[in-house]
């Protein structure tokens, strides 16, 4: 728990493996298609969909950056994509349909900011091989939403008509930024799909490998002040709305991000001194895995129908190396078209492998 409560009240109203595919030209009227779903997410951000269910029960899925957004998007613009009919699941979610038990997880008595000092100590221990410019991050990742869960939508519920790609992803992202990169996974509609990411400069925040080692600080009292975007001699406001988007920042450049060890260690200090938090055991990911967490309860905007909502970052229990970032749901059902139950996953981004390769398509 953290004892350190936020001084002021809320400042706004509530509200396995992929397949392998064969690069081709995409059939007729898939680039629109394709153009018009991406430009959706990316353009829309947070307006409400056209069409609209009896409660807001949509979300775009979580950690998807802007950069990598719009690099997705010119990409599928240029016809670069890749398409092959998958077969079989492609991965096993942590909701009910597999055997997660909802309500698993339990608060703990266990202070986060002793358990993120743990966590920056083990991080400190690791390491990285020398990394060279023409290099590219590998990441494998599975995404879930809750969304794209057959089993927690009924058809005969209004829905809306966006489509998400979700499930296990892979990324080649260069490590300079001057290389062309490589996207590969689901589309709407059940495909693999993989296309090249060309290089481009970068526009906002950090996307790139040696942006990240030239550009994030390792001093503590610069990461907090970077995660709560404060300039100059200006003072963190104590608003609770500007405490989640700081976790939120954290939680993005964890599940995106290759960080050096002296810019995670200070990431896991900095975000300890976010007034809220807390420890749950037992939380769970999309790929199942269960380990400890560190918490921070709200009406996020973003999670809009659902109510108040948990964003947790995972932690492996024993190494305490960052597993995902989740979103829990904590109400019941607000009717029958509300599937998820309280402590059911509304989205999860769980890192399933994260290292350096010397080339496109290499895996570790």
């Amino acid at each position: 728990m953290n004892d350190n409560p936020s001084p002021r009240d809320e400042d706004e109203p509530a509200g396995a493996g992929v397949p392998a595919a064969v690069e081709r030209d995409l059939p007729p009227g898939r680039h629109r298609v394709l153009r018009e779903q991406l430009m959706r997410e990316i353009e829309n951000g947070d307006e409400t969909p056209v069409v609209r269910p009896r409660t807001a029960l949509w979300r775009r899925p979580a950690f998807v950056g802007p950069a990598v957004a719009a690099a997705l998007t010119v990409a599928v613009v240029m016809g670069a994509a890749v398409t092959q009919q998958a077969a079989g699941p492609l991965t096993t979610h942590a909701d009910s349909s597999d055997g997660r038990r909802r309500g698993e997880a339990t608060r703990s008595d266990e202070s986060a900011a002793d358990l993120l000092a743990q966590v920056a100590k083990a991080a400190a221990k690791r390491s990285l091989p020398e990394v060279r410019d023409d290099q590219f991050v590998y990441t494998e990742r599975d995404d879930y939403h809750w969304k794209m869960d057959s089993e927690k939508n009924d058809m005969p519920c209004p829905m809306t008509l966006e489509a998400y790609p979700y499930g296990v992803r892979e990324f080649w992202s260069s490590v300079d930024g001057q290389h062309t990169g490589r996207y590969r996974g689901r589309g709407p509609d059940g495909e693999v799909e993989e296309w090249s990411v060309p290089k481009q400069p970068a526009e906002n925040g950090v996307n790139f490998f040696r942006e990240v080692e030239d550009g994030l600080p390792t001093d503590v009292d610069e990461m907090y002040r970077y995660l709560y975007g404060l300039k100059g001699d200006e003072r963190a406001s104590g608003a609770k709305s500007a405490d989640r988007k700081a976790f939120d920042k954290a939680s993005t450049l964890l599940a995106e991000q290759l960080l050096p060890p002296k810019v995670e260690v200070a990431l896991y200090r900095a975000v300890a001194r976010i007034p809220g938090l807390t420890v749950y055991e037992g939380s769970v990911d999309a790929a199942g895995r269960t380990g400890i967490s560190v918490g921070l309860e709200g009406n996020w905007p973003e999670d809009r129908g659902h109510g108040p909502t948990r964003h947790e970052l995972l932690f492996h229990t024993r190494t305490l190396a960052f597993l995902a970032a989740d979103t829990v749901k904590l109400d019941p059902p607000a009717d029958s078209c509300d599937t998820l139950e309280a402590g059911d996953l509304v989205s999860s981004v769980a890192v399933l492998e994260r290292t350096v390769v010397d080339r496109v398509s290499e895996r570790p």
